[in-house]
């Protein structure tokens, strides 16, 4: 746990997406102290899972959520880890867009018809289901993994753009009277392959807005 009466102070650094004042509040050390103590500790030699161990032991933090936290932002301080990177290696990324449709909608126009070539490419009778296998005539290929329908797939994904497959999530969750739709993509070899995803999923997220709006939805 916490030691009562550890320092708490605030910066303006952001590791891992949290200033230092958030993490000050939540474990009683801001950045400058994190750094400095997991420096003396030896965290630059180790792993991520050695840094977890690290912060949840002498550096005393009892929530899991606050180690793995901790430990992405010092491997980000100490160039261990770019913006983007997973503690597994790899790289993901995730883009988002509200369409001006229900979530049931968006999850249709996702899983048939022109939007689901738009995302998916051309493919002759997909399932929605888990372990069905696609390919498509762009050179896309995997499984599907699970799902929920009407809420998120999950799938591998095989292209010849990508060094290795890769993992897709799509959820579309419900904002009101709209619908809010994801893409995210795991396992990416590259920071060129994940700026090269994120454009195409934004990309697609427009396409599927033109969609809504030439259905006279917009």
């Amino acid at each position: 746990m916490i030691r009562a009466g550890a320092p708490v102070t605030s910066n303006e650094q952001r590791y891992g997406g949290l200033s230092g004042e958030a993490v000050a509040r939540a474990t009683g050390r801001d950045w400058d102290a994190w750094l400095e103590l997991l420096d003396r500790l030896g965290a630059q030699e180790m792993d991520h899972k050695g840094i977890v161990a690290l912060i949840a032991g002498q550096g005393e933090l009892s929530s899991g959520w606050w180690q793995q936290s901790v430990a992405v932002g010092y491997e980000q301080a100490r160039g261990l880890r770019v913006v983007g990177q997973t503690s597994a290696g790899g790289f993901q990324i995730g883009v988002q867009m509200t369409l001006p449709v229900p979530a049931g909608e968006a999850w249709d126009l996702l899983t048939e018809g022109p939007g689901l070539d738009t995302w998916l490419g051309t493919a002759d009778g997909i399932e929605f289901r888990k372990g069905e296998r696609y390919r498509t005539s762009e050179g896309v290929s995997g499984e599907v993994r699970s799902i929920v329908p009407g809420e998120r797939v999950r799938l591998t994904w095989s292209s010849p753009d990508l060094a290795h497959p890769s993992t897709l999530q799509i959820t579309v969750l419900p904002s009101g009277k709209k619908a809010s739709v994801r893409f995210h993509q795991e396992r990416l070899s590259s920071l060129e392959e994940r700026e090269r995803m994120r454009t195409h999923w934004r990309d697609v997220l427009q396409e599927l807005s033109q969609l809504v709006i030439s259905r006279g939805r917009g």
